[in-house]
């Protein structure tokens, strides 16, 4: 997380930004709460989608998924698996998104999936998933927007409501009849919510 706000900076700085949004997708999300804890003055807004912001924000069955998966041994041939079209899918079907997943966001994250180096992706998901931004946020106070889909199978989408309570000022978006996958309504909802919040 520490390297990827790092990144960021630099990135925001070869741009010449001034004040500036940062939001983030889930891990992504995680990156823009610690480049915001790091780089506050810079960040003018945060969208958050799906946060981990907390280990306390994680289901029990994903964490039990992540310790099992990145383990020694266990994770070799998870890293060979994850290369395999069929066995990706069967296993965000079941255990992660859910069906209807629309086919071009599957195949971009496939994509994805596959040229990612898996001894980094490993260390960014332990990283991600350990790190806690409960003090961070209950001292933000500029806007926020957070989006979570209200059947997600990651996080306690009951704390992500309770999130309000931190952060008085935030927008709490919860769409209905959608999980972690990128269905149709997810994606229609959620570009609705974070282009609102921007235009405000």
């Amino acid at each position: 997380m520490a390297s990827h706000a790092e990144f960021l900076r630099s990135f925001a700085d070869r741009l010449g930004l001034g004040g500036h949004d940062i939001g983030g997708i889930c891990l992504g999300a995680t990156v823009a709460l610690e480049y915001a804890s790091r780089f506050g003055e810079r960040v003018s807004r945060l969208v958050l989608h799906t946060p981990i912001y907390s280990p306390r924000t994680l289901r029990a069955a994903f964490k039990r998924q992540v310790g099992a998966f990145t383990a020694g041994p266990i994770f070799w041939g998870v890293d060979r698996l994850r290369r395999n079209r069929l066995v990706s899918d069967l296993y965000k079907r079941f255990l992660i998104e859910g069906p209807g997943v629309d086919p071009y966001d599957a195949q971009v994250n496939f994509d994805n999936q596959h040229r990612a180096d898996g001894r980094a992706a490993r260390q960014w998901l332990r990283d991600g998933i350990t790190r806690d931004y409960v003090g961070f946020l209950s001292s933000w106070r500029k806007p926020a927007l957070v989006v979570v889909a209200a059947d997600d199978r990651i996080v306690d989408v009951g704390a992500i409501r309770n999130l309000r309570r931190l952060m008085p000022q935030a927008e709490i978006r919860v769409i209905e009849s959608a999980g972690h996958g990128w269905t149709p309504t997810l994606i229609a909802a959620q570009v609705e919510a974070i282009t609102g919040f921007l235009k405000t």
